[in-house]
């Protein structure tokens, strides 16, 4: 163990939980430590204590979290950069506690628990993904079209990570001005990129939903939404989708037909069923569904903009949702057959 790196950064894992409890060690989610193999039998989500060498670096840590709580005037969630990494800070909290007024005022002594989702500084090119050939060219030349892109996956995914590389990648081939509406910013890509510009707005608070509304006057072609978490932000983003930019967000969702059902139920709170469904078919031109297992990036997607595009549509409008398991199905054998242009 002599030669135990001393510093976070040198270190692999994907989630941090640290707390100000005197005494109490920091855990880390996939944890792989330089010469030292997996113990045998070990649960891949199973915690592991950080070694006492790197004690100090997360202490450091830590107080770089409670600093930028501070200065982004007790958000629960929010993003710092520590040593060369990037770290998306929530607080572990009951929602109802986690109000800015009570968190600003709470006793010096109070114990807190953060969890910090590590964040890679993977590249922002779609080619460097690791996705399917075929999978990057019918993202780039998707974003010449006007409607809805859903990514999906479970926590860790690398959703986001996709929803970003898309939405530049559409920014840099057809220029144009975009907006991205994230709780918090996780990588930065606000500014010039080649024939486009990017407007990163962090939203605080309020929601996603009004920040949606408030965005119809912008002018863009292209819009990132972070991902959609309730039925307001999910019923605004549909109508933004059905009005001419190319919108790309993120959802939680087991498969493609379960991203579409999810995003169904969110905006049926606000819309009802029907609408809600009608404005999905009317509005969405793919999803995809990955799963990062070891590094490994494992994707499927669901097109509607083939030649069943039309029936697929009135499938989602007529709330039967799954039978386009048969189209998924369907293109994935396509395309394993090598007939790759007819998936789509």
């Amino acid at each position: 163990m002599s030669n135990m790196p001393v510093r976070l950064a040198e270190i692999e894992f994907s989630d941090l939980f640290l707390s100000s409890e005197p005494g109490e060690p920091g855990l880390a989610l996939n944890l792989r430590l330089p010469g030292v193999a997996p113990a045998p039998g070990k649960r891949p989500r199973a915690p592991a204590p950080l070694p006492d060498i790197l004690a100090p670096d997360a202490a450091r840590l830590f107080r770089t979290v409670e600093d930028g709580w501070a200065q982004e005037r007790f958000a629960p969630e929010f993003t710092v950069h520590h040593d060369g990494v990037d770290y998306r800070c929530s607080r572990i909290v009951a929602p109802s506690a986690s109000d800015r007024t009570i968190a600003a005022s709470a006793p010096d002594g109070e114990v807190r628990h953060w969890c910090l989702r590590r964040l890679e500084r993977r590249s922002m090119d779609l080619a460097d993904l690791g996705l399917p050939r075929w999978a990057g060219t019918e993202l780039r030349r998707i974003g010449a079209a006007s409607g809805l892109v859903l990514v999906a996956g479970s926590f860790g995914s690398g959703k986001s990570t996709t929803a970003a590389a898309c939405f530049l990648e559409w920014i840099r081939a057809h220029g144009g001005i975009g907006v991205t509406l994230e709780d918090p910013p996780e990588r930065v890509l606000d500014g010039e990129h080649d024939g486009g510009r990017v407007y990163q707005v962090p939203i605080r608070g309020e929601g996603f939903g009004p920040a949606i509304k408030a965005s119809r006057r912008w002018a863009y072609r292209y819009l990132y939404l972070g991902e959609v978490r309730d039925g307001r932000a999910a019923s605004e983003l549909l109508q933004i989708s059905l009005g001419g930019p190319t919108v790309i967000t993120t959802i939680h969702a087991s498969s493609t037909v379960e991203a579409l059902m999810a995003l169904s139920k969110f905006a049926a709170q606000i819309d009802g069923v029907q609408t809600a469904n009608d404005q999905i078919a009317a509005s969405v031109l793919g999803v995809v569904w990955q799963q990062l297992h070891e590094g490994r990036l494992r994707m499927e997607y669901l097109s509607f903009r083939g030649r069943n595009g039309e029936a697929m549509r009135t499938k989602i409008a007529e709330s039967r949702f799954r039978l386009l398991r048969e189209d998924q199905d369907y293109q994935a054998k396509l395309r394993t057959l090598g007939r790759i242009e007819d998936s789509f």
